[in-house]
């Protein structure tokens, strides 16, 4: 074992161990860990945008300045960001498919976390605290391998603190510094926003060079770090549009109507919501989110003395951020993996020197010691993959399946014409990239200025008038997130009460609704839907029902929706043996579906199997964690199994993650109306009767209390 004392400039001794296999075995554990947890079918949303821009880019040869894209913001201003990965993604695309992205993605992923490795290496990190660490952080950061553009930023990140590592030791000269700090700036400005965080990396390092000059009276690390920040702040300046970019950032601080919309798209948008907030409230990631803000909070405590003021500072902010974003989770994880190995690092570095002494008796101690963690390791991620946790993530190539409907849009474009469609803000990426007009998107910049997307969370709330304001002739409606379900299922019900709008079109994917007018009287006659799988009439006779459902599995043979629904219609009948079998052929064509398990436990429960339905409900839960009817039914068996507690603790799960959903109150009510807890059984009926005045919780309410 070799033991190098490395002293570094303007910092205090740090120490470089380990023997000559050690640390090539760590790399070779991570990157293989890295590779095998992003490489999986692409299921990201967004990744349409980048395509669709980066389509635009190499067709026309410029970056955008102004939307062309969609039938409400036409024409409004928008710096696109993103414009040269973009332009990358789609040339990877072009030469290998969606493969080619997903391959690319996990090489970057592993450059990460090889850039991460090397700065624990720089500041004197163990092998084993380094692959420990490592580990830790990849359990929650691989909740954010989606094929995105910010995997770009993740390695800009770890990027910069290797540099910054390199500047501050006085490994490299200042001229190939500055120099590979221009270039990383020009490049990453051009690629992603996440340059801001970059940029304020830069200008933490300031700190610590204001106290190491009034600590040690030695300026020079002030002075060149200042000219290394000036310089990268000038070096995103090189982009299409200038310093606006940064300029525009910024205006979220100071600009009262910059302010106002950051502010609702915060409250609007799924991943900006608090980390604790009911969304997430059974997601794993907030789970390892928590455990990793715990270890590398403690390993900052224990190692004190030695955390530089800018690792403070910087844990501080991104701990305030991941509070109130949970997007802000990954860049906390990402920028404060390395120097976690290094607190830990420091924390036990008396018991690491000691053993350090007993060289000879120590050394098959720390062989041992390594290996059995790298196998602790490799089996854990074994366990992991098969827990169910993001169960599409094996380590395969391709698309996610039916993630999208190929089909719906293919039925658009072939019947709208040049009619103006809606759409939610997830599905206007895809049909971007097939070039049909959208209502909204994820682009989220053009409709600034605008009221568009104010207006959809009206429509979806039942406003539907406001669909004649934008000459809606076409609704393009993608299946709800299972968090959702009621709102989902709401907005059905505004429609089809409403008489105006009538459904043509449905698959395992999306529903598409037409104008109930003249225009399209030919058009409803050809392919009106008698079945809404939205809102299904299950009294309709077999004759109608089921021979709709046997022409749309002809249509599809590796549907699911179909099958789901006969089952349903059984179900509904009482004849649970037919129902069972639909179910099964449906979990055959989709293996991982939460709801099916749900719909088969309820089968089980009919049919008196009590044991099967609690394990398929716990099948249900363990493929979607948000399942929330899942909860419920489980909780209810529990209930009349006299497991009042565990039943309790089911429908709290379900309030939480069932966010318009009365019925878990409803149960919560009756509970306690049972130990003779009148007034909180009150206060559950009445959380239930605001989210639905129709509810059996504002019956009770009304029933025990004459009215709310």
């Amino acid at each position: 074992m070799s033991l190098k004392h490395v002293k570094n400039k303007n910092e205090t001794t740090v120490f470089e161990a380990g023997h000559s296999w050690h640390w090539p075995a760590v790399y070779a554990t991570i990157i293989a860990l890295v590779i095998f947890s992003a490489v999986y079918p692409a299921s990201d949303p967004d990744l349409y945008i980048m395509l669709a821009s980066g389509r635009y880019v190499a067709q026309t040869g410029h970056a955008p300045t102004i939307d062309l894209w969609s039938h409400t913001a036409y024409g409004q201003p928008w710096p696109f960001h993103e414009w040269l990965s973009s332009l990358l993604f789609y040339g990877l695309y072009l030469f290998g498919g969606i493969n080619g992205i997903i391959l690319f993605k996990a090489l970057a992923l592993s450059m990460a976390f090889f850039l991460g490795l090397q700065v624990m290496r720089l500041r004197g990190a163990s092998p084993f605290i380094a692959l420990l660490t490592s580990s830790l952080a990849l359990l929650l950061l691989n909740h954010a391998f989606a094929e995105r553009i910010q995997v770009i930023s993740f390695v800009f990140f770890v990027l910069s603190l290797y540099l910054l590592e390199l500047f501050r030791s006085g490994r490299i000269k200042k001229e190939v510094f500055f120099l590979s700090t221009a270039g990383m700036f020009i490049i990453w400005a051009n690629m992603h926003l996440g340059y801001i965080i970059g940029l304020g990396l830069y200008g933490l390092v300031l700190m610590d060079g204001m106290f190491i000059g009034f600590t040690k009276k030695s300026w020079d690390f002030l002075k060149w770090s200042t000219a290394a920040f000036v310089l990268a702040l000038l070096a995103t300046g090189l982009t299409p549009y200038g310093f606006s970019l940064t300029v525009d950032s910024l205006k979220v601080f100071v600009e009262p109507a910059s302010k106002a919309f950051d502010v609702f798209i915060v409250q609007s948008v799924l991943e900006y919501q608090p980390l604790l907030s009911p969304g997430f409230s059974r997601e794993p990631f907030v789970i390892f989110g928590l455990i990793w803000i715990g270890f590398s909070g403690l390993g900052l405590m224990l190692n004190a003395r030695r955390v530089r003021i800018s690792e403070w500072v910087l844990f501080i902010v991104f701990i305030w951020q991941t509070y109130l974003a949970t997007r802000y989770l990954w860049f906390l994880a990402w920028l404060s993996f390395p120097f976690t190995a290094v607190n830990w690092q420091g924390a036990g570095e008396a018991i690491l020197l000691k053993c350090k002494m007993q060289n000879a008796k120590c050394k098959k101690h720390e062989n041992a010691a390594l290996i059995g963690l790298i196998v602790a390791v490799f089996i854990g991620a074994a366990m992991f993959q098969r827990s169910g946790e993001h169960l599409w993530q094996r380590f395969r190539l391709g698309w996610r399946p039916r993630m999208n409907s190929e089909r719906g849009v293919q039925f658009l474009k072939q019947h709208r014409g040049e009619s103006r469609v809606f759409n939610d803000f997830d599905i206007g990426s895809y049909l971007l990239w097939h070039q049909v007009p959208v209502f909204v998107d994820g682009r989220v910049l053009p409709y600034k200025n605008t009221q568009v997307l104010q207006d959809q969370f009206k429509i979806f709330g039942g406003q539907l008038q406001l669909l004649d304001k934008y000459q809606i002739d076409w609704i393009f409606l993608p299946y709800s997130l299972t968090g959702q379900v009621a709102q989902f299922e709401m907005f059905n019900r505004y429609l089809i009460d409403s008489k105006n709008w009538a459904l043509v079109f449905w698959d395992d994917a999306c529903l598409i609704y037409v104008r109930n007018s003249e225009k399209y009287r030919d058009l409803i006659k050809t392919y009106g839907m008698v079945v809404n799988p939205a809102l299904p009439d299950l009294n309709l006779s077999p004759e109608i029902f089921l021979k709709e459902m046997e022409a749309k599995a002809q249509e599809d043979p590796k549907a699911r929706m179909p099958y789901v629904l006969a089952g349903n219609y059984y179900f509904n009948r009482n004849l649970p043996d037919q129902a069972e079998k639909q179910f099964t052929i449906a979990l055959q064509n989709d293996p991982t579906n939460g709801i099916l398990y749900n719909n088969l436990g309820n089968v089980y429960l009919r049919q008196g199997k009590i044991d099967q339905a609690i394990a398929a409900y716990k099948q249900a839960v363990k493929y979607d964690v948000n399942l929330g009817l899942t909860y419920c039914n489980w909780g209810y068996v529990l209930e009349t199994q006299g497991k009042i507690r565990e039943a309790e603790k089911l429908y709290i799960t379900a309030a939480k993650v069932s966010v318009g959903d009365a019925w878990p109150y409803n149960r919560l009510g009756l509970i306690e109306e049972k130990r003779g807890n009148r007034y909180k059984a009150m206060e559950y009926w009445r959380q239930g009767a605001r989210l639905d005045p129709n509810s059996e919780a504002a019956q009770n309410l009304k029933k025990f209390s004459g009215g709310y």
